[in-house]
């Protein structure tokens, strides 16, 4: 469908995805007791224990995560998942601080990942209009510019994401351009001048030449996937305690598993093999089968696997003082590119796709060892259908 927007593609994309995140208290506590034969106050109870406990889950998480599910999940089980409201305080205690910023910032991090012998996007250009330079890379402040890079370079397709975004938010695809126009996915004809104003508005673009999947991937979609790695870097070496493939569905150019029909498998860290295919589907996620229109993703083995696993760990050393990392792994044609390095990662893309929660043992020493207590009481307090 084509869109014609007046506000910038970040605060639109930011619009669509706090519109589809969540679901009132009441509601999911009515959701819970319909499917689960148990009452409001005994989903209510078991939710509260969960709340101050060390996992401090919220009620979309404990909802999504399906475990108001009473008899589907041991309290062992229970006990392994942890909220991700407590990602950003987890991640702190573990990672210097001073590294956030060249792991947030693309244009810096794919540097010293190139620096670092780690394949990474071929990238073009930035759309800037402030005074920051980019060495190495050509600066896009006018539109005229814009038209004479992206006419130069249309073959093949464009992508652009903002230089320190987070969750695929701004995300464009450039499919086609002549001397007037440009066309984006899912967006009528802009004029350059109407593109740099309103769409890319105050924001900062890197612009890319488009990756392509792997064609053993490329039939489950619709745009680029990636690996994310969830990494835990020790005095040992990098650990990786789990793994998921997420793939765009339909018209989404971007496979962030927040926009709607959006798929995520978890993948076996030792193998390669994907164990289950999820859908963030409101308000629980759903499990399939299979792809739903083209079976075969389900225990596929994804190629170059042994060569992702090494380039994942090159990348995470260069990044080592960011203990607690992710890193989203693209496999085209020739082999992995790392397409992202995050400065942490949430906690619940790994937990809705594998359908467990992340604290293992070892997952649970990681973070303790950095100074995080899991007995530590929740202090917020829970007054009763979420009112305050």
């Amino acid at each position: 469908m084509n869109v014609q927007t007046n506000i910038s593609a970040a605060e639109l994309d930011e619009a669509n995805y706090y519109s589809v995140r969540d679901t009132s208290y009441q509601d999911l506590l009515v959701y819970a007791a319909r499917n689960s034969g148990r009452s409001v106050l005994q989903i209510h109870r078991e939710f509260r224990r969960m709340a101050k406990s060390h996992s401090r889950l919220n009620m979309v998480e404990y909802i999504r995560h399906g475990l108001f599910r009473h008899d589907d999940f041991t309290d062992e089980q229970r006990a392994a998942y942890i909220s991700n409201d407590l990602h950003w305080p987890m991640t702190h205690i573990c990672n210097n601080r001073g590294w956030a910023t060249v792991a947030e910032d693309k244009v810096l991090a794919s540097t010293l990942l190139s620096a670092g012998g780690v394949p990474v996007p071929d990238a073009l250009a930035v759309i800037d209009t402030s005074p920051r330079s980019y060495p190495g890379l050509v600066k896009i402040s006018t539109p005229d510019q814009l038209r004479d890079m992206v006419v130069a370079n249309i073959e093949g397709g464009l992508f652009g994401k903002i230089v320190d975004g987070m969750v695929s938010f701004g995300a464009f695809r450039v499919e086609s351009a002549d001397a007037t126009h440009l066309i984006c996915s899912g967006h009528a004809p802009m004029t350059y001048d109407t593109f740099m104003t309103n769409f890319v508005g105050g924001n900062a673009y890197v612009l890319q030449r488009n990756l392509a999947n792997h064609p053993e991937i490329a039939r489950y979609a619709s745009a680029l996937a990636t690996v994310r790695m969830v990494n835990m870097v020790t005095d040992n070496g990098v650990y990786c305690p789990l793994a998921v493939i997420k793939l765009p569905q339909g018209d989404n150019i971007a496979d962030a598993f927040w926009r709607p029909g959006n798929l995520a498998c978890e993948v076996d860290v030792a193998t390669g093999k994907i164990l289950n295919i999820a859908e963030r589907a409101a308000p629980e996620v759903t499990l399939h089968e299979d792809h739903p229109a083209a079976p075969g993703l389900n225990a596929l083995t994804l190629p170059h696997w042994d060569k992702l696993v090494e380039i994942n760990a090159e990348a995470a050393r260069v990044f080592a003082p960011i203990r607690y990392q992710s890193i989203d792994i693209a496999i085209t044609p020739d082999g992995p590119v790392i397409v992202e390095l995050n400065y942490g990662g949430g906690f619940d893309l790994p937990q809705y796709v594998s359908r467990r929660g992340m604290l293992t043992p070892q997952v649970r020493d990681f973070f303790q060892s950095h100074g995080w207590s899991f007995s530590a009481p929740a202090k917020r307090r829970l007054p009763f259908f979420g009112r305050k």
